[in-house]
């Protein structure tokens, strides 16, 4: 794995990528730059998520929208979401939390993930599926035309936003080769250590699959990562973290009063093929066979 003395930091976006930018994504697993999007689009980016949620809880209070938790789920797992029926996108609020008994201003603040939500806004359709320097910047580290595979966007709440744990990404999907997906994680809001910024393992991308089992969430088994390796990646708002989806990561809970939000794009090359769990549970697998994914994890792993 890359040396944590001489793993590369957060510098300013270069527009194109040069050939030692590559190397150092296929050293450490990742690249990440400041500036990627103007202040304008990130106001813009911050003010559809607060419209697309103020819309569905709307829908949800005229009884237009489903609400559905899981029954003894643990912490990650559990929390009310609200789901659109007719988009089929989502909002997932943290543990403890009744969105409705709340005014739409103060629950927006305790979302802790949207998905599948590009669709409801013109903002994310363009940034999806049309930046420039999210869709180059991708093509380049992915070495080949790409498409959206799924999109999130990711909010820890003042205080009680918690803490993803360590992971892959390529543990939650199906799609082969691996190295032919990866992930744009996009800060609309200062991301520090205090609040919940990204950890990467450089060079743990060369590690291949890592067991995961399901805690609080899906992690990588404990002892599979040397977690003192890990450095943050603290970066500024409009600042985007492109990463192997073979890189573990995490981000810690946040412990201050402001939010963190941040979207995150998740794309594949147009050579990859979706199969079936148990066909990538052959591929994703540790050395000895063992399948690692989140799909085929048994819940004491």
């Amino acid at each position: 794995m890359a040396d944590i003395q001489t793993a590369p930091t957060v510098t300013d976006f270069p527009g194109k990528l040069t050939p030692d930018h590559l190397d150092q994504y296929r050293e450490s697993g990742y690249l990440a730059f400041e500036n990627v999007l103007t202040e304008g689009e990130v106001v813009e980016a911050r003010s559809a998520l607060t419209e697309i949620t103020h819309r569905l809880l709307d829908k949800a209070r005229e009884g237009n929208a489903k609400l559905q938790e899981r029954p003894n789920a643990k912490k990650n797992y559990a929390g009310i979401q609200v789901i659109d029926p007719d988009g089929g996108w989502g909002i997932h609020f943290e543990s403890g939390i009744d969105p409705l008994a709340l005014p739409n201003e103060e629950a927006e603040l305790k979302f802790r993930k949207l998905h599948g939500y590009h669709q409801a806004h013109p903002a994310f359709i363009h940034m999806a599926l049309e930046h420039p320097n999210i869709l180059g910047t991708m093509r380049q580290v992915i070495g080949e035309d790409v498409a959206l595979k799924a999109e999130m966007a990711l909010s820890k709440p003042p205080f009680i936003g918690s803490e993803k744990p360590w992971h892959q990404d390529n543990a939650y999907f199906n799609w082969l080769p691996l190295e032919k997906v990866a992930t744009a994680w996009i800060a609309l809001d200062d991301a520090t250590i205090e609040n919940g910024c990204m950890h990467v393992l450089p060079g743990g991308h060369t590690l291949g699959a890592l067991k995961h089992h399901h805690t609080i969430d899906c992690e990588i088994l404990p002892d599979r990562i040397d977690r003192s390796q890990a450095v943050p990646l603290p970066m500024k708002a409009g600042g985007v973290l492109f990463f192997s989806a073979m890189l573990p990561h995490q981000t810690p809970p946040n412990q201050t009063a402001d939010r963190r939000r941040a979207l995150q794009f998740q794309y594949r090359g147009i050579s990859t093929k979706q199969v079936s769990k148990e066909e990538f549970g052959k591929v994703f697998a540790e050395a000895d066979g063992t399948p690692a994914s989140c799909a085929l994890a048994h819940e004491n792993g």
